[in-house]
């Protein structure tokens, strides 16, 4: 709830001071342009989805990064369709490969398990007690 609210808040920060540089008409082309231009992106997706999937076959990204990049492209476009300049400028940001792949790396990296102790071992010691009748 708490991340909702701070979007909201830098949402409508960012969207009041470009509309008090570029008027509400300005806001309003800009509004028309990011939308026809995700709409845009969105109808496309296949060929980008197209050109890395031959980069995955060339071995020049991993299948992490195929995944993250069309997630990150996809996700992209949708923001371009909301109304709102903040999700504007992530959207667009959402549509370079470098992005996406930075932010993938950062928080699709596999958390690894911490080192074990050198000095403790996995035997466990037993004592075979015979019965002798």
């Amino acid at each position: 709830m708490i991340y909702f609210l701070v979007y909201l808040f830098v949402e409508i920060f960012v969207s009041y001071e470009f509309t008090k540089i570029f008027t509400p008409f300005g806001m309003f082309l800009e509004i028309l342009a990011t939308a026809v231009i995700g709409i845009m992106l969105i109808r496309t997706l296949n060929f980008s989805l197209a050109e890395n999937m031959q980069k995955l076959a060339t071995r020049e990204i991993t299948q992490e990064e195929f995944i993250s990049i069309g997630m990150f492209k996809f996700v992209g476009a949708i923001l371009l369709v909301i109304p709102g300049v903040f999700t504007d400028i992530l959207g667009v940001l959402m549509q370079f490969e470098g992005f996406a792949i930075l932010v993938a790396r950062k928080l699709l990296t596999p958390k690894t398990p911490p080192p074990k102790d050198p000095f403790e071992n996995d035997i466990i010691d037993v004592e075979i007690i015979e019965d002798k009748k």
